[in-house]
């Protein structure tokens, strides 16, 4: 009994040692976004930051729209997220040093409804940085499946190495030899799906009205945050496949939701393809609301 106490507990220790060796070099690394802001981006002030989830790493193309308008933008959303992660994200872009005067919020009708958030697909990709006094935060307010995983992670980084050893343990092997590789984004933090579709489910899609109401308490805990440190904070929604999205009044907004109908510029329902990109980029670089 006494060797299987020993030998397991030695296991245990070097297991942990493992994953925090193993976090550590992700976190040195350039590989998700977030810790692409922290190591990849030199700039430190731009005029603008697109933040959101797919739609928004997939709709606004920052190297186009600085080529059409001379200003200088970034792209930090991440797929599988929400608005309670885009606050995170939010943070860490202003606790790693850089500063912007807007924020280009992409946004989606069911988040911004969603009264109680919870941990969203992709949170995982902040562990890195479980010992910043933001992110320690974040894992202790909000609620949803594998909390404790998250909350144990600054003491035993074993539970989340290996329950997501696919996502963490091997892009941190791959950090080591490779630090600046980064996962599906350009240096500009954007990716555009192809020009395919599937057309027979998109042929489906019936046309419809979506009036939004305001109740995330994350879109609050943002405009917070971009009034505190003088941030012109703009809502941004991207096509949905013949779908009129209407926003209440009290913000400014960039609505477009049915800027086009045409299958040919979707990938799915809620994305765009690369074509799509390509119109919607042009259309957002000379809206009034960003260029003043």
């Amino acid at each position: 009994m006494k060797k299987i106490a020993f030998y397991g507990l030695a296991s245990f220790i070097v297991l942990n040692l493992i994953a925090f060796i193993s976090l550590y070099f992700l976190g040195k690394s350039c590989f998700y976004k977030q810790q692409f802001i922290h190591n990849g981006v030199k700039e430190t002030n731009f005029d603008y930051v697109v933040l959101g989830s797919s739609t928004g790493l997939t709709t606004l193309d920052t190297k186009l729209i600085d080529s059409l308008t001379g200003k200088k933008g970034l792209n930090i959303s991440i797929d599988d997220s929400g608005l309670s992660s885009h606050y995170l994200m939010l943070q860490q872009f202003y606790f790693s040093g850089k500063r912007t005067k807007k924020l280009i919020l992409a946004v989606m009708p069911d988040d911004l409804e969603n009264e109680n958030p919870k941990l969203n697909g992709n949170d995982y990709r902040f562990l890195p940085h479980i010992n910043e006094d933001d992110v320690k935060t974040y894992f202790n307010e909000i609620d949803g499946e594998n909390k404790i995983i998250y909350q144990t992670s600054k003491y035993m980084p074993l539970l989340a190495v290996s329950y997501f050893n696919t996502e963490l343990f091997f892009p941190a092997v791959l950090s080591i030899f490779q630090p600046q590789k980064r996962n599906l984004f350009d240096e500009k933090g954007n990716y555009s799906y192809p020009n395919v579709n599937s057309s027979k489910k998109l042929k489906r899609v019936i046309g419809r009205i979506k009036k939004i109401d305001f109740k995330n308490p994350y879109l609050n805990k943002i405009i917070d945050f971009c009034k505190v440190n003088r941030v012109n904070l703009i809502l941004y929604q991207s096509p949905i496949y013949k779908t009129e999205i209407v926003f209440p009044d009290g913000l400014n907004c960039i609505n477009q939701g049915s800027v086009f109908n045409d299958i040919h510029f979707f990938y799915d329902e809620i994305h765009v393809n690369k074509r799509g990109r390509k119109i919607c980029s042009e259309e957002f670089a000379k809206n009034s609301f960003f260029l003043n």
